[in-house]
């Protein structure tokens, strides 16, 4: 893997100059972006690993292939970003909104997506396994294709909205597991 090629502030200095950031296959790993503007910014396949996006504005992001393992994404906004095949394995994504985004094939092992808002959001083929999902706001929408992709995740006040197969609307469910 090649070395990271910009410092914190070099990144802080780019970040601030107001149009979208091109860091596509960049190694960005560790690298401190907490509150930062990156709406429309381009991380395709860069190395994020233990980055801190926490409170980050990544609205509209593209984020496929990117590897976050580990990342800190609490309270970030992931409106409309693109994730596809994204690794997030132990990320915490606590109370991230993420409405509408394009999660398909994420890697979310062990990942804690507690009070994150998901509605919307296309999370068909993501892997769960050991996911917290716990007071996360969803539609069955975006829990279609996710049935085989769930293994031993805690759904504990999982909400889910929208309607059902049968046409019945669906009220906030709380899951009867435990947390």
């Amino acid at each position: 893997m090649k070395a990271r090629t910009l410092s914190d502030e070099a990144l802080r200095a780019l970040i601030r100059v107001g149009e979208p950031v091109k860091l596509t296959g960049e190694n960005l790993e560790g690298a401190d972006l907490e509150g930062a503007n990156l709406r429309e910014a381009d991380f395709e396949g860069a190395n994020l690993r233990g980055a801190c996006l926490a409170n980050a504005d990544l609205s509209r992001a593209n984020l496929s292939w990117a590897r976050l393992d580990g990342a800190d994404l609490t309270g970030a906004r992931l409106m409309e970003a693109r994730l596809p095949h994204a690794h997030l394995e132990e990320a915490r994504l606590a109370r991230v909104h993420a409405g509408r985004a394009d999660m398909r094939w994420t890697r979310l092992r062990e990942a804690d997506l507690s009070e994150a808002d998901l509605v919307g959001a296309d999370l068909q083929g993501a892997e769960m396994w050991k996911t917290r999902l716990h007071r996360t706001r969803m539609t069955l929408d975006t829990m279609h294709g996710l049935e085989r992709h769930l293994s031993a995740t805690q759904l504990a006040g999982l909400e889910l909205y929208g309607t059902s197969p049968l046409g019945v609307p669906a009220s906030p469910a709380v899951d009867p597991l435990p947390a």
